[in-house]
Parts: structure tokens; sequence; C-alpha cells
């Protein structure tokens, strides 16, 4: 029979439920994000710096703290997340201030995606991919917002009030991708006044891309952004285009009369196309996702042309396209040969041009028609980022009624899921595995308990080290390679050579 000692009774302090901390500040020092606060005019609140309470509800995002009291309460019971940010106390009064208090959230951002672009890993080049989509938040709680709307939800087949949010996604040809920024749409304030769309506010935030990367860039939509005069402007701005055709989208075949030679467009639906060359997908089976290329088909698009009188008219010509039709292949299941994230909403007024699961792709890169599919496949991930962003982060949890709090909630929560995404790409390279997943990164590396403890040595004599669970032992190696030498954050780092003052300064 084994003797019970007497319980001790010890102050439990040291411990702590986010032990990935200091991997997340290893990337926050990487990114310069606390001198980017500073550049967007975010200053100091109640005595505490901006990187400071940023880099708190950044981390109360990951541990899905549901409120700015909730996350006050976290941090002052958190031994690790004290000595990090060098703070004993942070009251919600301090966070709210901070959240509401800024109104240059869209700087930040701007400068978010500037400062990705200087580092190897996340810098788009040639090939890579936006993903160009919308989602619907609700917000029942407040109606005076100005860009508060009674919305219909697809997905629910109900009204409710909810924030329409543009959003552009950034998918990398290395496996890097990050959420790049986001737009609110808004209704005219009159009704003389011209309407802006969700179009508008796409190409406006195309245009910003430009400003920052000058390379050859795809965007992915679906086939509600499928509009003619929205496409001619990307392909102004050297983005390539891809969508889904609708079933009323009007195509055509290029033929050669023979014996004249002369040049013919006949018109074809785009379900027949499918239909034509759907026996050539089923002799593909091995494939994932079987692909046939249809050579000579054209669209009419509109074009600039002068007059005899010497004016400038629009004008449609026919344009040539690459057409490919998508299948993808189904192991499991054969008694229904429709792709579930390829299913057609019949709400749409407008649906998808499919036939028994295979859809038609369409794009402005008749040359290339190959690499249209490989990337039209990295659209998906920008449902993941609406999903993970929804279902991980705490996306609608943002009650508040405050214009700039909304804002502050949305662009601190990109910053969150980039921090995010870059440890899961850093783990799957290292690891060399494909199966560690957004939320496995967020409960066995960042939010998990450790116990804080004082190391006592002559070489290091203010040492800590950190005892984290046993659920982190397959981050080991991406630990070792991220893990800080110091736990501090501050607002300057003398490690990063973008910090660095020239010679003339």
């Amino acid at each position: 029979m084994a003797n019970l000692c007497k319980p001790k009774f010890k102050v439990l302090s040291s411990f702590s439920q986010v032990g990935g901390i200091p991997l997340l500040c290893t990337l926050w020092e990487r990114f310069d994000l606390s001198l980017l606060l500073s550049q967007s005019g975010i200053f100091k609140v109640r005595g505490v710096a901006t990187w400071v309470l940023a880099f708190l509800y950044v981390v109360g995002l990951i541990n899905r703290s549901p409120s700015v009291n909730a996350l006050s309460s976290f941090y002052n019971q958190d031994g690790l997340l004290q000595q990090t940010l060098g703070a004993k106390k942070i009251s919600q009064s301090a966070l709210s201030r901070f959240l509401t208090g800024f109104s240059g959230w869209d700087v930040f951002n701007n400068k978010r995606t500037e400062r990705l672009q200087d580092d190897t890993d996340t810098a788009l080049t040639n090939g890579d991919v936006l993903a160009l989509d919308d989602t619907h938040a609700p917000h029942p709680y407040a109606k005076k917002i100005p860009f508060l709307y009674w919305l219909y939800d697809s997905s629910s087949k109900t009204y409710t009030w909810a924030m329409n949010i543009v959003a552009l996604h950034a998918v990398r040809r290395n496996g890097v991708e990050y959420p790049w920024s986001y737009s609110i749409w808004k209704k005219p304030e009159s009704e003389t006044a011209k309407e802006s769309s969700k179009l508008d506010l796409a190409w406006r935030m195309l245009q910003d891309v430009r400003k920052q990367v000058s390379c050859r860039l795809w965007v992915v939509m679906d086939r509600w952004y499928f509009s003619k005069p929205f496409l001619r402007q990307c392909e102004s701005a050297n983005f390539d285009w891809i969508t889904k055709a609708k079933r009323n989208t009007k195509l055509f075949r290029r033929l050669i009369e023979p014996g004249t030679g002369r040049e013919r467009f006949v018109p074809i639906q785009p379900i027949d196309l499918i239909r034509e060359v759907y026996p050539r997908l089923k002799m593909q089976p091995k494939a994932k996702v079987a692909s046939v290329v249809c050579q000579d088909i054209y669209i009419q698009m509109p074009a600039e042309k002068r007059n005899r009188k010497g004016q400038m008219i629009i004008k449609m010509k026919y344009t040539p396209i690459a057409a490919v039709v998508g299948w993808r292949v189904k192991e499991e299941s054969k008694d229904t040969e429709r792709s579930r994230i390829d299913t057609t909403d019949e709400s749409d007024h407008e649906p998808a041009a499919d036939y028994k699961g295979a859809y038609l792709l369409m794009s402005n890169r008749h040359d290339v028609p190959q690499e249209v599919l490989g990337a039209w496949l990295r659209r998906w991930n920008i449902e993941i980022l609406f999903r993970t962003a929804k279902q991980e982060l705490g996306m609608l949890n943002c009650h508040s009624q405050n214009e700039n709090h909304i804002h502050a909630h949305l662009t601190l929560l990109f910053t969150a899921e980039t921090l995010i995404r870059y440890l899961l790409w850093a783990q799957r390279k290292t690891a060399g595995k494909e199966d560690c997943t957004h939320g496995q990164v967020i409960r066995n590396l960042i939010c998990i308990r450790c116990h804080t403890r004082r190391v006592h040595s002559r070489n290091k004599p203010d040492s800590i080290t950190l005892d984290l669970d046993t659920v982190a032992k397959d981050f080991a190696r991406l630990i070792r390679r991220l893990w800080p030498p110091n736990l501090e954050i501050g607002w300057f780092c003398p490690f990063s050579t973008n910090q660095l003052l020239g010679t003339t300064a």
C-alpha cells in the first residue's frame, strides 16, 4: 500500500497556455511588424506600446479569446506572455482604446504586404496566384454601421445583417500562402451616385497590388466575377485571369473553310463542348483531376476602335482563349458523378456550365493552356482561408459597433493568419510531410501548455527554459530552427537588415 503525502501548494503563475509564443516573436521581428505599426501612425495607448497591444491581440485571436475583457484577463494570468511583452498588467480600457482610436489600418496592411515582398520566402514571382473571392460576415449587433446590410446568405438560405468582404489571397508555387488584402463593400450614398460594385472594389485592390509587385500573376475567380470589362482591366494591368464558364457564356469555334480558306467562327455552347470531350476525360482514371484542352476556342471581347469619323468606339472582337475541361476523378463513390466542390447552387441565376461533374475553365493565356488547371486548383485556398478565419481565428467574434474596431480586427486577423501560414509551410518543408494542418499548428505548436523555470548558470545568469507539452514533439525541427535567443519583443530588431540605417543617414 502506497503512502499518500499531503499536497504542496504552489503559485502557478509561471505556467502558460501559449507555449509557442517565442516562434511568433521570431516571425514578428522577421517581418518588422512593430516598426510598420509605428510607421502607420499607430502610437502608444496609456503608456503601453502599440506593438505590445497588437501582438497581444494576435495571440488572443489564435487563442480564441471571445472578447477584449477575456483577453485582458488571460494576459494578466499568463506568466510567459507577461515576460515576453514586459508589461505586468494590461487593462481592458487600454485594449479598447487601441482598437477604436486609430484609423490607419489600411496603411499598415499595405506596409505588411510590401514588407513580405522583401523576403525571399514570401515574395511573389511570375506564375504565382492571387485568388479573388468574397464572403459574408454576419454582424446582427449593430444596424447603423455604414457597411452593414440585409444580405442573402446562400449557405443558410436566409437573409441576415452582414458585411460583404472582398478579399485577395496570395498563393506561391513553393507552397507559401498568405492573405493579401480585403475591402468591405458599401452601397452608394444616393440614388444619383455611381454604384460601386464588388468588381470596382476588386479592380482597386488589384491596382494596389501593382504598386508593389510588377511580375506577371494569375488572378483566379469564380464565375460571379466573369465580366468582360473587368477581365479587360485585368489584362491591361498584366494579370492573367482564370474563371469558370457559365451556361449562357457565348463561345465560338474557329473553322477554316476547305477550298476557300476563309475563316469562320461557329457558335458553340459550353455544355456541348464539355460533352464533346467527356469521353477523353474518362480515359484518365489514374489522375486526381483529369483535364482536356479544347483548341481554337474564341470569345467576343470589347476592344476600342476608331471609326470613319475618327471617334473611338467599342467593338466586339473575336479573341482566342484557353478552354480547359476539368473533372475531379472520384474513387470512393460511383453513385454520382458530380464533384463536391463544383456543385451548382440552384438559387444562382447564372449557374456554371457542367456535365456529370466536369466543368469548363476559361483564361486569356491561350498560349499555355496546360498551366490553367494547376493555377485554378489553387483558388480553393481562399475558401479554406474563409473557413479557418471563421472557425479557428474568431473572425465573427467582433461585436463592436465602432468602424475602426472592425477594421483593426480584420487587419490583425490577416496578420495572425500570415504568421500561422508561414509556420505551416515551414513545418511541411522541414518535416517533408503534407499531413500537417492549420488547426494542428494552432493546437499542437502555439496554444500548448508549458512551464517556465529559471536556469542557474554561470555563463548565462539570467536564463529561463520552457517545458513544452509532448504534443509539440512533431514540431521539434521547426522549433530548433525558429527558436529565438531572447524572450522579448520591441520596436527595433538589431538583427534585421531592413531596419539598418544607410551610410548617409
